[in-house]
């Protein structure tokens, strides 16, 4: 809380503080969201995690309960940033965001790993999360400074989304929901290629540019380590076309030694740390191509998108990492550097939306999300669909309320009928106000 204060107290000074020179812009600008709702099948509310629930995990059949609450961010984590333009000369400018992500109904900054570590050995999980990006960093959902021209476009340096989580913001048929679409509530699935931690990219350069109805940029994330040039890095390329009412987007990126967290449970070796998280070292790639096109007052989007986890580039051990997020971290029971036959999954979706009037707006989706089994490393068959559905009418420019629902079935070997529920759903009705 004190972290929120003091970052509150900085931005107000930064809107009121006069500009040193009249080609200077400040803008502080937030999201406020929050709903009610219920899950069928939860845990309690987290109060640090970025959606409070988790509707997207199938759920075991020792969790017996369904939850009701108050939930942050229905659509729109909500947020609060600075962000800011200067003109040097001639079309140049200097830009920059800050931006932080914290829970509405708690105060809280967005915290998965609290969320992980306070679930963890000793410990009985008690409320629903998953693992995140959003993970108590003063700025968890941007942190970048660039400068940009006209002709040449532009350079940012610093923590910046993933060219897939772009794309899924934009060509999502849900708005990218957080609480109602699995690309919003997903980083593996909404930008991060199958490690939700690579949603947003730490130490990177992010290089973005348009020439007429295309654009096109890359991205490299420098690791970091000594004597290793090429450890902990990452790149990603990314292309499209946007023109009158139809547009279509791709992008590809590879992650060396993504680092993913999850919880630490009673069977996992190393437990020696209470509240500590267990993390693995895995190779990422993913490419994802999306098309929308405009017919009237609906738009309708479909897309494709393939992520495979495979092993490591560098074996590091658990000191090599450090930690995760601030907290203690063991290896898993098959170890912390992943091995075996790569894991590829395979995500189909498509739906749209009709705007009834300027004000109220209807979206549907579907998400059908399929691990390709892999006998070798033990992945199952399996496969997830989602069916989603969100109305939002617009009471000012500014204020929204919305009401969604979202229904998950999930099928084969990877879920038995014995152990997991085949079924969950999430609904819920709530206001966001954007300043």
């Amino acid at each position: 809380m004190k972290k929120m204060l003091s970052l509150a107290a900085m931005f107000a000074a930064l809107s009121y503080a006069s500009p040193a020179f009249a080609e200077t812009n400040i803008n502080v600008y937030g999201t406020l969201d929050a709903a009610i709702g219920d899950v069928t099948h939860s845990l309690s509310v987290d109060p640090n995690f970025p959606g409070s629930v988790n509707p997207v995990t199938p759920v075991k059949k020792t969790v017996p309960n369904a939850v009701i609450g108050i939930f942050n961010g229905g659509i729109s984590d909500s947020r609060i940033g600075v962000k800011g333009t200067t003109d040097i000369c001639d079309g140049m400018k200097v830009f920059y965001t800050l931006e932080e992500g914290f829970n509405l109904p708690t105060g809280k900054v967005n915290d998965a790993s609290a969320y992980l570590a306070n679930n963890s050995w000793p410990n009985v999980p008690t409320t629903a999360g998953a693992a995140s990006s959003l993970s108590g960093q003063l700025f968890n959902r941007q942190a970048f400074v660039g400068i940009s021209e006209k002709d040449w476009g532009s350079l940012a340096v610093g923590r910046n989304y993933a060219p897939i989580f772009d794309i899924a913001v934009t060509y999502d048929p849900v708005q990218d929901a957080q609480l109602f679409s699995p690309f919003g509530y997903s980083g593996a699935y909404g930008g991060g290629g199958g490690v939700t931690e690579d949603c947003r990219v730490d130490n990177s350069l992010k290089y973005s540019n348009k020439i007429g109805s295309f654009n096109f940029g890359a991205l490299y994330k420098f690791g970091g380590t000594a004597g290793e040039a090429s450890a902990k890095s990452a790149y990603a390329l990314n292309a499209g076309f946007e023109e009158g009412n139809f547009g279509i987007q791709g992008a590809y990126q590879a992650f060396n030694d993504a680092i993913a967290g999850s919880l630490n449970t009673t069977g996992i070796v190393g437990t020696t740390t209470p509240n500590s998280i267990a993390v693995t070292n895995e190779n990422t790639k993913a490419w994802m191509v999306a098309a929308k096109y405009k017919v009237g007052a609906a738009t309708l989007k479909v897309g494709y998108q393939q992520y495979t986890i495979s092993n490591p580039s560098d074996n590091l051990t658990l000191s090599q990492i450090g930690n995760y997020f601030g907290h203690a971290i063991v290896a898993p029971a098959t170890g912390v550097n992943f091995s075996g036959s790569d894991r590829s999954t395979h995500i189909v979706f498509g739906g749209g939306d009709y705007n009834f009037s300027d004000k109220f707006n209807l979206a549907a989706g579907i998400y059908d999300i399929c691990p390709q089994k892999s006998d070798d490393n033990g992945q199952k068959s399996g496969g997830q669909l989602y069916l989603s559905l969100l109305a939002d009418y617009h009471i000012t420019k500014t204020l929204d309320t919305y009401a969604g629902l979202m229904y998950a079935s999930f099928s084969g070997s990877q879920y038995p009928e014995t152990t997991y529920y085949q079924t969950n759903c999430i609904s819920a009705v709530g206001l966001r106000y954007k300043f």
